[in-house]
């Protein structure tokens, strides 16, 4: 079986992770409130957030969004880290975008209001599910080959070629849907202004 034909054949569980990905993301950020001793760290990734998106440039945005973004698939990309770095990755974005809101909102019912309206956002937002299915795609790959080097060491054997030449093409187009992605949600953030 070629790579593009397997990769295909992986599609549902990247759609699947993905989609569980968003669910767990938006309940995280609606019901589960970061510990006090946290809230000054995720403050500062929401103004840093902020900073980015307030760039007039559409191309420098763009960039600088897919720079960020790819700074988080690259660690997820490394196997054994992904396992830690995917779950830390959602409840972080969880509690960036729950502190950010906490700062323009002045109560728990306008937070609350403004959580459920982030979410509705995020969900009707094209580059939501490309970013999540390009996490999805690398944490994936990722953990397939660390369960690949884990077989294969314990066997005492050489990690098969086509394992190798598969993560490179799924982290490929993991990256490619990532600079889609920045594009995506710099337009849209350039017509909302």
């Amino acid at each position: 079986m070629n790579l593009l034909s397997k990769f295909v054949r992986d599609l549902p569980l990247f759609f699947a992770i993905a989609l569980l990905t968003i669910f767990l993301l938006s309940i995280i950020a609606l019901y589960l409130p970061p510990p006090e001793e946290t809230i000054s760290e995720f403050r500062e990734a929401g103004k840093e957030l902020k900073e980015m998106i307030n760039i007039s440039s559409f191309t420098i945005r763009a960039i600088m969004i897919f720079l960020n973004n790819a700074r988080v698939n690259t660690m997820l990309a490394v196997p054994f880290l992904s396992i830690i770095m995917y779950p830390t990755m959602v409840i972080a974005t969880a509690w960036t975008l729950r502190i950010a809101l906490l700062e323009i909102s002045n109560n728990t019912a306008a937070l609350q209001e403004s959580l459920y309206q982030a979410i509705i956002v995020l969900l009707i937002s094209p580059h939501t599910y490309l970013e999540m299915l390009s996490y999805s795609i690398t944490f994936t790959c990722s953990n397939k080959l660390m369960i690949a080097l884990l077989r294969d060491l314990r066997k005492r054997k050489r990690i098969a070629e086509d394992i190798i030449l598969y993560y490179v093409l799924a982290i490929a187009i993991s990256f490619s849907l990532l600079f889609t992605a920045a594009f995506v949600e710099s337009y849209l953030i350039s017509i909302s202004e």
